[in-house]
């Protein structure tokens, strides 16, 4: 375990929740859902970057009030003020100053009645140094103007579905990062590995690294082709189109009958034939795409596998925090290699479309679970006690800690097989 690998999975792991996390922030803001803080890691807070710009509603006039701007802590909506303000050059007032009234002062007729206080953004920075998190005001509930709870319901529902969806604009991006930037890509024909000795492959004059494109004039889109020619021809003379330095030339092989254990009926190893290949922006922009719906669709289609036999329970089975470490691990070895940045990349596609899958999923405590209350909320045509719904996700929170604890457990009791991203380069 070197710190260069716990490093990459704090930094990776940390990209995808905080990408997660910007798009709840930036949509609740759009909304005009008051954000109380943003912050880098999660608590306890270490550092106080600075205060942003926030807002007052009074009467029905707005006002912005500038960045670092320190209100009184006193004021909340229904509060009497006095103010005055500047105007900036978008034509908008800007708070210069403000004071607060007492309750003597209040009833001598004063018409600045404040209904919405959002005092601005606190963006921090958090001692666990993984992703982010935003604060929105009332998300377990209605609590006043500005507050998530007493958004509307389009409203809330956008800002619950802007973080899975910033996850899978974050995938596609991954992806054709990777495609961009050069990633394997299956050729036709397949390359030798080993030769057995004695074997007619050998007394052929084959050598290894050569590459075969044709079995009797038959082209070999992969190297499986060529195995399942010969089962077919025991016995049988087959004629090779073989390239070796750039030239090509033929042989002629007689599969074995009963070849000797181990070796097959010609006596050689075949590799999958593979370039390095590069994208033009908009081809990786769809490279992109097309990676992110294929990996959604099989994930979605996991179950439906599972009921046919088409997998192994044991092949789907969810990963924790542990597996994901020994992930990225694998990847970010695999990238130290090969000097290839596409194993960290599509690592990071795969991990941020799974984020979004994830979330999505209608369990109490997760976005989707939300998502599910209000589409409850819009059949009944009201809310559920926010008592109630509180309680659930609470519940369901205990639930997913105990599910992770149990997963985590698996992940060192039986390690998942990681992948070999160097394979299909024949490394």
């Amino acid at each position: 375990m070197s710190l260069l690998n716990i490093a990459g999975f704090i930094l990776i792991f940390g990209v995808l929740v905080f990408i997660h996390e910007l798009g709840h922030f930036l949509v609740a803001r759009r909304n005009g859902i008051v954000t109380e803080e943003f912050g880098f890691g999660f608590p306890p807070r270490l550092i106080t970057l600075r205060r942003g710009r926030g807002r007052l509603v009074v009467g029905d006039r707005t006002i912005v009030v500038p960045a670092g701007f320190q209100l009184p802590e006193e004021l909340v909506a229904g509060s009497h003020i006095t103010y005055e303000t500047t105007t900036d050059k978008r034509g908008r007032a800007v708070l210069s100053k403000l004071d607060l009234l007492t309750d003597g002062d209040a009833v001598l007729g004063n018409p600045n009645v404040v209904t919405l206080v959002d005092p601005g953004t606190i963006y921090s920075i958090n001692a666990i140094p993984f992703g982010g998190f935003v604060r929105m005001r009332g998300e377990d509930g209605p609590a006043g103007p500005g507050s998530f709870g007493s958004a509307s319901a389009k409203a809330r529902s956008a800002t619950l579905l802007a973080g899975p969806m910033m996850n899978f604009l974050l995938a596609i991006v991954l992806f054709a990062l990777s495609a961009m930037i050069g990633q394997p890509e299956a050729m036709p024909g397949g390359r030798i590995g080993e030769i057995a000795p004695g074997s007619p492959a050998e007394q052929a004059g084959l050598l290894p690294e050569d590459r075969i494109f044709l079995i009797d004039n038959v082209e070999v889109r992969s190297a499986g082709d060529i195995g399942d020619y010969i089962k077919t021809r025991p016995g049988e003379p087959v004629t090779l189109t073989v390239e070796r330095a750039g030239e090509r030339f033929t042989v002629v092989v007689t599969p074995r009958v009963s070849p000797p254990p181990g070796e097959g009926a010609i006596g050689l190893a075949l590799l999958p034939v593979t370039e390095l290949a590069r994208s033009g922006p908009l081809e990786a922009l769809s490279v992109g795409v097309t990676d992110t719906a294929r990996f959604t669709y099989v994930t979605l289609s996991v179950p439906a596998m599972l009921l046919r036999g088409a997998i192994e329970p044991a092949d789907a089975r969810p990963v924790g925090p542990k597996a994901i470490f020994d992930l990225t691990s694998g990847a970010i070895s695999a990238t130290q290699t090969s000097g290839l940045w596409y194993p960290v990349l599509q690592l990071m596609g795969i991990l941020s479309a799974a984020l979004a899958i994830t979330n999505l999923l209608p369990i109490p405590a997760l976005d989707g679970g939300r998502l599910l209350f209000i589409l409850i909320e819009k059949i009944r045509g009201r809310r559920v006690d926010p008592n109630w719904e509180g309680a659930i996700h609470l519940a369901g929170m205990v639930i997913l800690l105990g599910l992770m604890a149990i997963i985590t457990y698996q992940d060192f009791a039986s390690p998942i097989p990681l992948p070999n991203w160097l394979a299909p380069l024949g490394r």
